[in-house]
């Protein structure tokens, strides 16, 4: 493994345990075995280190979350929704699930205090609703769900209702809280995407 790359994993794993403000670039470079001089010549600050996890995050969520579900055409509507909670449930209830959500966890620690994070994070987290939304769209012009479902606003809500179940499994560190509440929120999609009789 290449040095930036033993960087970013390692980062990512620090900043996911300890939050993005408590990981020292010192911390960095001890667990990874890496030199000063090799981290200030892959990345010129912490920060540029940091939107390089951001990257990695991502990818690897849209990866393992978004493909297979909202992306995946062989299944229906329905069905890419009902997915993606599969998919979130699978890794809240994971070791990892313990840590929170890192999304989730940088949005609380960054987003008052650092501009350029905020905005990220409100980008990606607007881009995950958007697909939803699209997802269920979609099933209203398949007959899948209720041509009355308020789409954005279902999809926002299924986000909000995700991060307070990785919230909730991170401060009970109980996965059986994560799985409850995504049951609970999967219930509540289908019965509001349910089309009307």
């Amino acid at each position: 493994m290449n040095a930036k790359r033993k960087l970013i994993q390692t980062a990512a794993k620090l900043i996911h345990t300890k939050g993005f403000n408590n990981t020292s670039v010192q911390d960095i470079l001890d667990d990874s075995d890496v030199c000063r001089s090799n981290f200030y010549y892959h990345f010129d600050s912490k920060e540029q280190l940091g939107f390089e996890v951001f990257a990695r995050l991502m990818r690897l969520w849209y990866g393992f979350v978004i493909e297979p579900s909202l992306d995946n055409r062989n299944l229906t509507p329905a069905e890419r929704a009902d997915k993606m909670l599969d998919s979130v449930l699978m890794i809240g209830t994971s070791p990892e699930g313990e840590l929170g959500c890192p999304f989730g966890n940088l949005a609380q620690e960054m987003s008052y205090i650092h501009e350029p994070f905020r905005q990220a994070l409100s980008e990606f987290f607007g881009s995950v609703a958007t697909r939803l939304q699209e997802c269920f769209e979609e099933g209203k012009r398949t007959g899948d769900f209720d041509q009355n479902l308020p789409s954005r606003q279902l999809a926002e809500f299924a986000i909000a209702q995700i991060q307070g179940s990785f919230l909730l499994r991170k401060a009970h560190k109980d996965p059986e809280v994560m799985r409850s509440n995504i049951q609970m929120l999967r219930q509540i999609v289908q019965e509001k995407a349910r089309p009307a009789a």
